[in-house]
C-alpha cells in the first residue's frame, strides 16, 4: 500500500497517530479538539447555507429508553418574557403551571377567614437576553380554561385556552435573577423569622379570587383529593403584556427544578387569619406546591408541573428568508426554542466518493455576522448540529454522539460535549464542529442526504449533546453563510468545511 502525503514526516507521523488511534473505526485521529492535523486540507467545497423554521421544542422532560436508544432531556429552565429582536423580530414566551393541594389537611379556608395574603413563587434561572437596563414590563397572571395535565407532552406551539380575568397584575423594572432576597417567614411556632432565598419572581395574587378557589362552600370530596383539586384549579398562566411594555424588554428563564434538594422552590402560598369563639386571633398559612419534574417509578413516564408557550412574529429579513430558501444565503439565522435552524448542504461532496481517502479530520467552522447582528444581545454561547436520517428524524452525529448507546466512534465519553463542538469562540467570533467521522460515512456512501443543522441550545447542559430544539436556552445568533465571492473580495472568514485526509492506494 502506497500513501501519498506532503513529506515523508508526515507520513511517519499520520501512521504513529492512527497505529495508537482508539477509534474502533480507525478513521480520524485521536486528539483533543483544536489541535493541529497533518495531510491533504481541501477547503473548497461548494456549501449551501439557508435559514429555515425550527421543529417545535419539547417543554416538559423526557426519562431516558436505553432499549430503545432515546436520551433523556433535562429541563432545569424554563423561557419567560416579551423580547422585542431588532433582528428577529417579536418573541413571547408564557408559563402554563399547575399547582397542588398541601400535602395534608382541608384545602378549603375556614369560614370566617380573613385572607391576609396570596402569594405565587417561581425561582428564577439562569439566562436572560435582551434589554436589562431599561425595559419595564407588566406582567400578569390568569387561571388557565384547561386542565393542566403534568403527565401530558407538552410543547413550545401549545396554545392554552386561559379565562379573560387578571388575577394578579404588576409592574416589573427588571428580571432579577442574580440577587437572592429576604424573605419573612413565620414558623411551625407562630414566630416570624427572615430567611434570604435564591432570586425569586414573587406575584401577589388577587385576595378575593383566592378566596372563591379555597371557598369553604367547595364540596370537600372532590377538592381534597389530588386529581379532584387539580381539576378545580385548572391551573395559572403567566404571561407579559406587551402592549404595555415600555422597551424592547427581553426574555427571562424562570426554573421548574430545585438544585439544592428535591423540594421544589415553586409554590402558591396564601396566609390567612381566623378568630375563635373566645375573639382571639391566629394566622395560619397553607402552601399549594408545584412540584419538581419526576418520573411515575412505575413505567418511566415525565410528570412536569410547568412548561412555556412561545408565540414569534418574524422580521421581515426573516420572512423573506423563509420564503426563499431555494437560493444560497449569504446571511443565516439560528435562534433556539424552536425558532429558527441553519441547514448547511454539500451538494458537490459526491465528486470524494469513489476516491480512497482517509479522513483525518473534518470541521465545519461557522462565522458570526456581526454586520448584520444587534448590539443588544451576544451571539448564542453554544450551537449544536445534527443530520436527519431517511425518514425525516432528528439523529446526532456520529462523532458526538451521546445517546445510551452510542456510535463506537464518538468521541463523547473523552470529551464531553467538546466531542462535537459548537462552543462560541469569542476571539475568533466562531464555532467550530468536528465531523470527522460523518463526512468519512459520506464519502463511502454510508449516508445517502449529507445535510446538517444547526441551532442554539444551552451552554450549561454538558451532560447530553442534544440534536432536538432546545427551549431552556433563548439564545440567537446570526451567522455568516456560504459566499466565496464576498470571502476573497473583503478577505473575510465564512462557513466552510475543512476536510484534512489522506489519500490511500
Amino acid at each position: 500500500m502506497k500513501y501519498y502525503t506532503r513529506d515523508l514526516l508526515t507520513l511517519l507521523i499520520s501512521l504513529f497517530i492512527l497505529s495508537s488511534c482508539k477509534n474502533p473505526a480507525g478513521i480520524g485521529l485521536d486528539n483533543n479538539p483544536g489541535d493541529s492535523f497533518y495531510g491533504t486540507l481541501n477547503d473548497t467545497l461548494t456549501l449551501k447555507t439557508v435559514t429555515l423554521r425550527d421543529d417545535s421544542a419539547r417543554s416538559v422532560i423526557r426519562v431516558a429508553n436505553n432499549n430503545s436508544n432515546i436520551p433523556s432531556i433535562n429541563i432545569n429552565q424554563l423561557p419567560f418574557g416579551y423580547y422585542k429582536d431588532p433582528v428577529f423580530g417579536e418573541t413571547q414566551a408564557n408559563i402554563a403551571l399547575a399547582i397542588l393541594r398541601p400535602e395534608s389537611g382541608d384545602i378549603r379556608l375556614p369560614q370566617n377567614a380573613q385572607i391576609d395574603s396570596a402569594v405565587l413563587v417561581v425561582r428564577y434561572g439562569n439566562s436572560f437576553v435582551g434589554d436589562s437596563q431599561s425595559s419595564t414590563y407588566l406582567l400578569k397572571v390568569r387561571q388557565l380554561d384547561e386542565v393542566y395535565s403534568p403527565n401530558t407532552i407538552y410543547y413550545s406551539t401549545k396554545n392554552w385556552s386561559v379565562k379573560s380575568d387578571d388575577i394578579a397584575s404588576t409592574q416589573l423594572r427588571r428580571f432579577n435573577l442574580k440577587d437572592s432576597i429576604n424573605v419573612i417567614v413565620r414558623g411551625s411556632n407562630g414566630q416570624d423569622s427572615t430567611v434570604k432565598r435564591y432570586p425569586e419572581l414573587r406575584v401577589r395574587l388577587n385576595n378575593s379570587f383566592i378566596g372563591s378557589l379555597l371557598s369553604h362552600t367547595l364540596d370537600s370530596a372532590t377538592v381534597n383529593s389530588e386529581t379532584g383539586f387539580l381539576n378545580h384549579a385548572k391551573g395559572l398562566y403567566l404571561t407579559i403584556d406587551k402592549n404595555a411594555q415600555q422597551g424592547i424588554g427581553g426574555l427571562a428563564t424562570l426554573s421548574p427544578t430545585n438544585p439544592q434538594s428535591s423540594d421544589s422552590p415553586n409554590f402558591m402560598e396564601v396566609t390567612y387569619r381566623v378568630t375563635d369563639a373566645e375573639g382571639d386571633t391566629d394566622t395560619l398559612t397553607k402552601v399549594f406546591p408545584i412540584p419538581v419534574p419526576t418520573s411515575s417509578s412505575s413505567n418511566g413516564a415525565p410528570f412536569m408541573y410547568m412548561s412555556a408557550s412561545i408565540n414569534r412574529s418574524f422580521s421581515p429579513v426573516i420572512q423573506s428568508q423563509l420564503a426563499n430558501t431555494a437560493v444560497n444565503q449569504t446571511t443565516v439565522y439560528a435562534q433556539a426554542m424552536g425558532g429558527l435552524r441553519t441547514k448547511v448542504s454539500f451538494p458537490y461532496i459526491d465528486q470524494l466518493k469513489g476516491k480512497k481517502i482517509a479522513v483525518n479530520r473534518a470541521e465545519l467552522v461557522v462565522y458570526v455576522d456581526d454586520d448584520n447582528s444587534n448590539t443588544v444581545s451576544t451571539p448564542a454561547p453554544r450551537l449544536t448540529l445534527y443530520r436527519k436520517d431517511v425518514s425525516g428524524n432528528n439523529q446526532p452525529i456520529p462523532d458526538g454522539d451521546s445517546r445510551p448507546v452510542r456510535d463506537l466512534r464518538s468521541q463523547f465519553q473523552a470529551a464531553g460535549p467538546f466531542a462535537l463542538g459548537g462552543f462560541y469562540d469569542d476571539k475568533a467570533k466562531r464555532y467550530v464542529f468536528t465531523l470527522t467521522s460523518y463526512i468519512q460515512d459520506v464519502i463511502l456512501g454510508k449516508v445517502q442526504n449529507s445535510d446538517v443543522y444547526i441551532a442554539p441550545v444551552s451552554e450549561i447542559m454538558t451532560n447530553t449533546i442534544p440534536f432536538w430544539p432546545d427551549i431552556t436556552a433563548p439564545s440567537s445568533v446570526v451567522l455568516k453563510g456560504f459566499n466565496p465571492e464576498d470571502a476573497q473580495a473583503k478577505n473575510e472568514l465564512r462557513t466552510k468545511l475543512n476536510i484534512y485526509y489522506t489519500e490511500l492506494e
